[in-house]
C-alpha cells in the first residue's frame, strides 16, 4: 500500500451527483456515524483510485469529454479495452 500524501482538491459535483452523496451521508448518519458528505466523496475516490489504471482514468475522462461534445460514436472508448489507443480530440473540441 502506498503512504497517504495529503492533498487539498476541489470538486465540483453537479446537483444530483452532490445530492446522492448527502442522501448516503444521512444513511450513515441514521447507523449512528456522522460523516460529512466531502469524506464520502474521498473514500469513494480512494477507493476508485485502488482499481483504476492512469489510462482507464483518462479513458474515461476523454469519453465524458467526447459526449458532452456530441461528437462520441458508439462504443469508441470501451472501457474493457485498456490496451486501445486513446482517439485524438475532434478538431472542434481543441481550444
Amino acid at each position: 500500500m502506498n503512504p497517504e500524501k495529503p492533498a487539498n482538491v476541489t470538486v465540483a459535483l453537479d446537483s444530483d451527483t452532490y445530492t446522492t452523496f448527502q442522501e448516503a451521508s444521512e444513511i450513515v448518519s441514521k447507523a449512528g456515524i456522522r460523516v460529512p458528505t466531502n469524506q464520502l466523496v474521498q473514500v469513494l475516490i480512494n477507493g476508485e483510485m485502488s482499481r483504476l489504471s492512469a489510462h482507464k482514468i483518462a479513458q474515461r475522462f476523454l469519453k465524458s469529454v467526447l459526449q458532452q461534445l456530441g461528437g462520441l460514436a458508439e462504443n469508441a472508448l470501451d472501457d474493457e479495452e485498456e490496451s486501445a489507443p486513446l482517439p485524438p480530440l475532434p478538431a472542434s473540441a481543441k481550444a
